[in-house]
């Protein structure tokens, strides 16, 4: 379908050319056309570029709550190995104790027995 203008009335005038419908209208009428043409154009522009930075911004929703689970679990993982740490930790120092009471046992032990060595060799001597 062909447009063209030609100066007329309010209502366009329809043409059939060669069996095909041609419409006049006029300076005005062409003007809006044009304008309302333009506007739908824009307006469907407007819609594929929000359609898209939707579709974009989804996508980084969804890679941002992917993120947040995958840092939540790490940190659950980082935390059982801190108290794993903390509890290796104390054990630590429990055997830790019990090996300093264990030396001093052996050493008030060993002075015991160096004394007594002491003791008798000088009753040894002194017979």
């Amino acid at each position: 379908m062909s447009y063209s203008s030609f100066s007329q009335g309010l209502q366009p005038i329809v043409y059939p050319i060669d069996g095909e419908t041609y419409f006049c209208f006029t300076p005005w009428q062409s003007r809006y056309i044009a304008k309302t043409l333009e506007k739908s154009r824009l307006q469907e522009g407007i819609i594929i570029s929000l359609e898209s930075k939707n579709k974009e911004l989804t996508l980084l929703q969804r890679i941002k709550d992917t993120t947040i689970v995958l840092l939540e679990e790490k940190n659950a993982n980082q935390s059982l190995v801190i108290d794993n740490k903390i509890l290796a930790y104390k054990s630590l120092e429990i055997d830790n104790k019990a090996l300093t009471k264990k030396v001093k046992r052996r050493g008030f032990k060993n002075t015991v027995f160096g004394g007594v060595v002491v003791v008798l060799v000088g009753v040894l001597i002194v017979k």
